[in-house]
């Protein structure tokens, strides 16, 4: 019952700082959001910034953990879907944790860009954001070691290329008001989709 107390409070938060920022996200906010006491908010936080740290560790940290899965079986444009519809999941679930709130896209990267003005946090989003490009990378290996890929072009920057194209269909349609997963699906057949066929020789 202690649990579901504060992953209610954490996932009310993670709502009130995309929607308002967290500088302007009062811990009364919390406490009318959450329809709780004073004293319940601080049985599991000591303050609104010990709140802010658990959204960002749910919401950001532990959601690319979940990105390091084994699928190395699968061939390479599954293995890559896979990490784009993440994004797109993510996107998604900000869409509807927000309650209908429009432009996701953009609430969850400024909420991302306020976190990085903490120098621990940004310290660890750095790490994180290398992590996950050496996973891509491996990936990029694995597929020139299975002879899917056919081309002179390094792990590394065919690596660089796809996170730039993920990051970039995102960023660039930070502007979508709603229903964003749809959208950025189709996207990954416009965009994703003929590079992979390119660098495979699938065309």
């Amino acid at each position: 019952m202690a649990k579901q107390g504060r992953n209610k409070i954490v996932a009310t938060a993670f709502t009130l700082f995309l929607n308002k920022g967290y500088q302007k996200t009062s811990l009364n906010d919390i406490i009318t959001a959450t329809n709780s006491s004073k004293g319940a908010i601080y049985h599991h936080f000591k303050s609104k910034h010990a709140i802010y740290l658990a959204a960002i560790d749910e919401y950001f940290f532990k959601l690319y953990e979940d990105l390091i899965i084994d699928d190395s079986a699968l061939p390479l444009l599954k293995r890559v879907e896979n990490r784009y519809t993440f994004f797109v999941d993510l996107i998604d679930f900000v869409e509807k944790a927000s309650e209908g709130v429009s432009f996701p896209i953009r609430r969850y990267f400024l909420f991302q860009l306020e976190s990085e003005e903490d120098p621990i946090i940004r310290a660890k989003i750095i790490k994180t954001l290398h992590q996950y490009r050496l996973e891509i990378e491996h990936i990029i290996n694995n597929a020139i070691a299975k002879k899917e890929i056919n081309t002179t072009l390094s792990s590394t920057i065919i690596a660089q290329q796809l996170m730039g194209m993920i990051e970039g269909i995102t960023i660039h349609h930070s502007t979508l008001e709603k229903d964003s997963k749809s959208f950025l699906l189709q996207k990954f057949d416009e965009v994703i989709l003929p590079y992979i066929n390119l660098i495979t020789n699938k065309n």
